[in-house]
């Protein structure tokens, strides 16, 4: 029998009937503790062949999972296709793709040196087209040139038309009519018209001709005497068609825009081109000195926080993976036990990999953290099986009986927490974002697989490892003698004030605003604040923004034509909260009409047959062109107008200056100038039929890099709509979506996905907590309630449900699902606690911890002024889950007891190491850069430590309190010494 002490327990009857019999041992008879004790005797008496069995199906879950898994690296793959500001945002990504921006900033007081290196970056960037697509740094409107005079108002084509119709016999070949001579005589005529308006134009035409013919004589410089055939303020030259920069206005920043080629299907998404882009930068900033070169946009700040966290995790992983090994060391003193933990955690893990492939058949960049989340909840499982096997091996009972008093004695906390946890994380399945709805499915099933491994495998490697082991060899566990004397000897006074603490420091969440109480944590959505203080492409996103108000972050318009999108603009750039609009329709002509597009074509004509210009021309009569200009002398000097007498002036400065010159170099001269304008005619006329191609503009005309950015080739304008201020923060981000939705509901863009994610984000962690919680509470109703008083209870509210539904005709209007499920488990408790009320009064108390330890954690946060944000919001589930296992374990030892109750040493021992190591692995993430991994280490360290209070103390007293009234009722009863354990020795299986 007994190496020791008596070991025997009292012999009096829990303090309510329950579903399941107690016999004096307080070993609990029913479905799932008969089936955990026939598993568990079948592995234990051939362990090596159920461990062969399930190394098989970890290789095929794994020859699967290499198969078959894929990944889902874009933060769009998080949200359901189906939603509807999704399917928006997917129209958009397909016609236009997906990646957003990298942003290459160049900074330097030398606008110069910021052109040249962006010229010179630029290049490199086009010649590696597999990493960097639709690089954009300049805009060159040289293919636009020949539609220029599109570009220009009917009524300066009109004039040009009129104009070229003047030298018609010219285009025709008839040079010798714009010859000095010619041109001279002519203008003296035309001086002499009765018409005013044809003197003035003369007039001005004359004065031309004089200053350009004195500068050729007098100084040799030629400027052309002929008139433009556009008014001043349409006239254009070759610098309308230079290269636009990229840079700011005050030409100290410029900006290369690129599209980074995806570089594979895993979570380093673009790294390849990300990483060339940065060796580049590096490369082309050494040759540049004074010039800074920075690189920010959405894909590096995604890259850079991928990256730092996986950083950060890889360093807190290794700090995890030692302080839980020391701690499990510590808490089993020895190394064989918790090594056996890990294998069979490792097997869970390998089944839940082969599990997800098979469900789901992808992780995404949310999901791909369910094993932290198993390796965080699985090994609960493991420790609270250890924790009572050694008991039970100490207390003298041999290894195969204590495998099964282990299995059936803690085996139902075991598989109640498991399934509650499960059902927790399943619930997530029913929300409206699929990041969380996939991390539901997948992390649930893994649980219940880490839970069918703690009878499965854990059992069988317990066999193997410790067939030759004495007990007295096996390792003693934490007694926890003081907690359990405090809890034991002083429950009333521990009762009190435990619950003053949590009543007081959950006040901490909560804060006066105007005389009403408000939540005092806030939830942070601004995705900036995750990410590592002093972070480069932060900071200079931040910088931009201030110089440039280049938001990193735009809305999308989609529009059917570049009208439709004109106008939208119109409206866009009325809202307050708009600070610019990006499209390319302005670009355009104004008047592409049919008015238009003919005289453009009518000068195409004109200027088509342009005669070739002669080699030689006849030399000048001397005797001639010397009366024509006398005679143009003698019409200006009759002219009373400043005009005219600087006409004369320089006239009779070029008369006395030809006087001087012998004949033959007069004659040489003025053969010269008439060659020079006769040149410069002919070079007009050149000029004008380079850009009058009568061909509409379209989008092919302009560069590659602007056009797929702004036009689609199924002919979809877009538009960008910038914010006037930061968007990063809830509340202007909430008042941009507002308005430019008013202008396009069917907006689009980063900002709304940014508005819309975040907020399905914050919806479904809060609702899938809600379904976890009701339907944990009828897992813990069914697990502890008398099964007669369970089913009168769920069957009786629902007649007086759907009797509510028959009297009110549309009753969906009084109340949604949510509310319905509600008011369901209300009048299902209501109706149990009539027949069993002890059971029901128990199943509140098992859900303690994770309730009060819940206020106690945000009670905390308050206090420290720490925020919920994207990053640690998944502590609602997981406190949860962590919490009503703990709550689930101290109830069911609670059960195993008769007596007074204090509790056993092997679950004071398990759900302090079970906290213990979920709090050094999430307590790891402190030493992140990354703040949104650091918070969520932080909120996870504070709700974990909360519900282990709730559990070890103030609920052992509750309990305490609440057992001494079995005493009362059975004082026959032998109360349980300090040192008794929860089973009787067992000597055969």
């Amino acid at each position: 029998m007994s190496h020791g002490e008596d070991v025997s327990r009292p012999t009096s009857e829990p303090d309510a009937p329950s579903r399941r019999r107690v016999h004096r041992s307080g070993l609990q008879h029913g479905l799932i503790p008969d089936v955990l004790r026939s598993v568990t005797r079948s592995v234990s008496r051939r362990p090596s062949g159920v461990l062969w069995l399930v190394t098989l199906l970890v290789l095929l879950s794994l020859g699967i999972s290499a198969r078959f898994l894929s990944f889902k690296t874009d933060r769009s793959d998080l949200i359901d296709a189906n939603a509807e500001f999704q399917q928006r945002w997917l129209e958009y990504t397909s016609r236009f793709g997906q990646n957003s921006d990298a942003v290459v900033v160049v900074e330097s007081q030398d606008t110069n040196a910021i052109k040249r290196v962006l010229d010179d970056l630029g290049r490199q960037l086009e010649a590696q087209p597999q990493l960097f697509d639709r690089v954009f740094y300049k805009f060159d409107p040289t293919t636009l040139k020949g539609k220029g005079l599109q570009y220009l108002p009917s009524e300066e084509l009109e004039y040009c038309l009129n104009s070229l119709n003047q030298y018609g016999d010219i285009l025709d070949g008839r040079w010798d009519r714009a010859g000095l001579q010619t041109t001279t005589e002519t203008l003296n005529r035309r001086l002499k018209d009765q018409d005013p308006a044809e003197r003035t134009v003369a007039l001005t035409q004359a004065h031309t001709l004089t200053y350009s013919l004195r500068d050729f004589v007098v100084s040799g410089e030629f400027t052309s005497p002929w008139p433009t055939c556009f008014s001043e303020s349409a006239r254009f030259d070759a610098s309308s068609f230079q290269p636009i920069y990229q840079i700011t206005e005050s030409g100290h920043m410029g900006f290369l825009l690129t599209v980074l080629v995806d570089g594979g299907d895993d979570f380093q998404g673009s790294s390849q081109s990300i990483d060339r882009l940065r060796e580049l930068i590096g490369d082309t900033e050494e040759l540049y000195p004074g010039v800074e070169i920075g690189l920010t946009g959405i894909p590096i700040l995604e890259s850079d926080e991928m990256r730092r966290s996986q950083s950060d995790m890889t360093i807190a992983s290794v700090i995890s993976f030692v302080g839980v090994g020391l701690l499990l060391l510590l808490g089993f003193r020895g190394v064989r036990h918790p090594a056996l933990a890990m294998l069979m955690l490792l097997v869970g893990l390998s089944w839940s990999v082969g599990y997800a492939t098979l469900v789901v058949g992808h992780l995404n960049i949310l999901s791909v953290s369910f094993t932290a989340i198993l390796v965080g909840l699985g090994i609960d499982f493991a420790i609270h099986y250890l924790a009572r096997y050694l008991e039970l091996r100490h207390a003298g009972v041999e290894l195969r009986p204590a495998l099964l008093r282990t299995s059936w004695g803690v085996g139902t906390g075991i598989v109640t927490a498991a399934v509650t946890t499960a059902l927790a994380f399943f619930c997530a399945t029913f929300t409206t974002f699929l990041g969380v709805a996939e991390l539901g499915i997948i992390a649930g099933g893994g649980i219940l697989l880490c839970c069918v491994t703690t009878f499965v495998v854990l059992p069988a490697l317990i066999a193997i490892a410790d067939r030759r082991v004495e007990p007295r060899r096996l390792p003693s566990q934490f007694q926890g003698v003081l907690l359990r004397r405090l809890t034991a000897r002083r429950p009333m006074i521990v009762t009190i004030a435990t619950i003053a603490a949590i009543i007081v420091i959950s006040t901490g969440s909560l804060t006066l605003v105007d005389g009403h109480v408000v939540p005092k944590v806030k939830y942070d959505s601004n995705l900036l604040n995750l990410q590592a203080r002093g972070v480069d492409s932060v900071n200079l996103q931040n910088r931009v923004f201030r110089e440039s108000q280049g938001s990193l972050l735009y809305a999308v318009s989609l529009a059917k034509s570049p009208q439709e999108l004109l106008q939208r603009k119109a409206a866009f750039e009325q809202l307050s909260s708009v600070g610019r609009v990006e499209e390319l329709a302005s670009q355009f002509p104004r008047d592409q009409s049919g008015v238009t597009v003919q005289l453009v074509s009518d000068i195409n004509k004109k200027l088509s047959h342009l005669s070739e210009f002669p080699r030689e021309f006849p030399r000048l009569n001397p005797q001639a062109i010397g009366l024509a200009l006398e005679d143009l002398f003698l019409s200006l000097r009759n002219i009373n107008s400043p005009q005219g007498v600087e006409a004369v002036t320089a006239l009779d400065e070029l008369l006395n200056k030809l006087e001087t010159f012998p004949l033959q170099k007069q004659v040489g001269l003025l053969d010269n100038y008439q060659y020079a304008m006769l040149a410069a005619l002919k070079g007009q006329f050149e000029a004008i039929a380079t850009v009058a191609d009568p061909t509409p503009v379209s989008p092919g005309d302009f560069p590659e890099a602007v056009r797929e950015r702004f036009v689609s080739r199924d002919g979809t304008w877009l538009l960008r709509v910038y914010p006037e201020s930061q968007v990063w923060d809830e509340e202007p981000l909430a008042r941009f979506v507002d308005d430019v939705r008013t202008v396009d509901p069917d907006v689009t863009g980063t900002p709304l996905q940014n508005f819309e994610a975040a907020g399905q984000i914050r919806d479904s962690y809060l609702q899938s907590a809600i379904y976890a919680l009701m339907v944990i509470w009828i897992v813990l109703l069914v697990d502890a309630v008398d099964s007669v008083a369970l089913v009168i209870g769920m069957v009786t509210p629902l007649a007086v449900i759907g009797a509510t539904f028959a009297v009110f005709p549309e009753p969906q209007k009084l109340l949604n699902p949510v509310e319905v499920l509600a008011l369901y488990l209300a009048l299902t408790t209501a109706a149990t606690a009539i027949f069993d009320f002890t059971n029901v009064r128990n199943t509140f108390l098992t859900m303690l911890p994770p309730l009060a330890g819940s206020a106690l954690m945000f009670g905390i946060l308050g206090f420290c002024g720490i925020d919920l944000n994207p990053a640690n919001l998944i502590v609602l589930p997981l406190i949860l889950g962590i919490g009503v296992d703990d709550g689930v374990h101290v109830m069911h030892d609670f059960r195993m007891q008769s007596g007074v109750y204090r509790t056993s040493a092997s679950t004071i021992n398990a759900i302090m190491l079970t906290s213990l190591t979920s709090m050094i692995g999430f307590g790891s993430m402190l030493v992140a850069a990354h703040r949104g991994l650091a918070s969520l280490g932080l909120v996870l360290v504070i709700g974990v430590g909360s519900c282990l209070f709730v559990s070890l103390v103030t609920l052992p007293a509750i309990l305490t309190l609440l057992s001494r009234r079995r005493v009362d009722q059975a004082s026959h009863s032998t109360v349980a010494t300090p040192h008794e354990v929860s089973h009787p020795m067992v000597t055969h299986s």
